[in-house]
């Protein structure tokens, strides 16, 4: 790219090496919905080292498989520059400016802040602290302020292939994608993942929703049946943690899932035969190092495959039939080289 896991319990557990971010050198601080005085706290307990702290702040609880990758690369960044890592809940919109501000005002430096509503937040908040780099992540949201930077990770390509992995596996030629919001960053996954299913196979039908929320296991697997009783046998999700309903929903009704993000295979390796991936962690660890080398620059910068990201996990391909692997190889080459230009964008109905 550009410069840039049965039952939920089950799928807790497959988790928990993800998700499991403490260590001895990484302080969590969460600041639930009415967690003000919480929030203050963590912040005023950081300032003793506010010139060796960067924090990023999030709007859903920890858990969810993005985050989880965003976070591991603002701890590798931590870690390497010396920093102390923080991480903190935002759950209550009323408190974003609150929760972004006491994190400016305690020194931390540099601050992620993730998806649209925290963006307006810093936005709003960054002429205010002029010395503090303020770094968006997974949202177009950008601005001409010298302290802002903008980081997205395209994931139109990794989905691309996996609607052509999709329609080459289909035996009943339909298949699904189940995302958690009509968004334009989560309509990237929608956009290369019909593409690449129609480059597949034409004759392959594919049904497209939307959950309507990110951390909903419940919605997702509802209507991950609803599209399974239709006749898929395929459905890729861009849920985050609702995805995990929809992994969920596929093991019981036995048909097959494509996972997003990560690779997500540790849940059932039968069940999630594939995964398009989304090196996060690399596009924030790379934004985070970008400020201890004086080299921060705003705008927005884009991570796509010529960026060396990863679009697929080996161990999903080494699984594929020798043929199907010729297939992917193929279409990796022809997106490399620009024969293949998988778009970015919904067709237009």
């Amino acid at each position: 790219m550009k410069k840039i896991l049965v039952s939920l319990l089950a799928a807790a557990m497959a988790f928990g090496l993800l998700t499991g971010c403490g260590s001895s050198k990484t302080e969590q601080t969460s600041a639930a919905a009415g967690g003000t005085e919480q929030a203050a706290q963590g912040a005023g307990q950081a300032s003793a080292d506010s010139s060796k702290m960067t924090a990023m702040i999030i709007i859903i609880p920890q858990g969810d498989p993005f985050l989880t990758l965003a976070y591991n690369g603002v701890k590798q960044y931590a870690q390497e520059s010396g920093k102390e890592a923080k991480i903190i809940e935002a759950l209550d919109k009323s408190e974003y400016t609150e929760q972004v501000r006491a994190m400016a005002e305690a020194g931390a430096n540099p601050i992620y802040v993730v998806w649209d509503d925290l963006a307006d937040v810093a936005f709003n908040l960054a002429p205010d602290f002029p010395d503090t780099q303020f770094i968006l992540v997974d949202t177009y949201a950008t601005s001409d302020l010298p302290n802002v930077k903008t980081i997205v990770v395209e994931p139109q390509e990794s989905a691309f292939i996996a609607g052509v992995v999709a329609a080459k596996t289909t035996k009943t030629k339909q298949v699904a994608w189940i995302g958690n919001m009509d968004l334009p960053t989560v309509n990237r996954w929608r956009a290369g993942f019909e593409a690449g299913v129609k480059y597949g196979d034409p004759d392959v039908a594919c049904e497209s929703i939307y959950i309507g929320s990110s951390d909903d296991p419940n919605k997702g697997g509802e209507l991950a049946k609803q599209l399974i009783g239709k006749g898929a046998d395929i459905v890729m999700h861009s849920a985050n943690q609702a995805g995990l309903g929809v992994i969920r929903a596929c093991e019981e009704m036995n048909v097959l899932c494509i996972g997003s993000d990560e690779w997500q295979g540790a849940i059932n390796q039968d069940i999630v035969f594939w995964s398009a991936l989304k090196d996060t962690t690399g596009a924030t660890y790379a934004a985070g190092k970008s400020v201890s080398e004086g080299q921060f620059e705003p705008g927005m910068e884009i991570f796509g495959l010529d960026s060396g990201a990863r679009l697929y996990d080996d161990r999903d391909y080494q699984k594929l039939p020798e043929d199907l692997q010729k297939t992917v190889d193929e279409v990796f080459s022809k997106i490399q080289s620009g024969e293949i230009q998988v778009p970015g964008e919904l067709e237009t109905q």
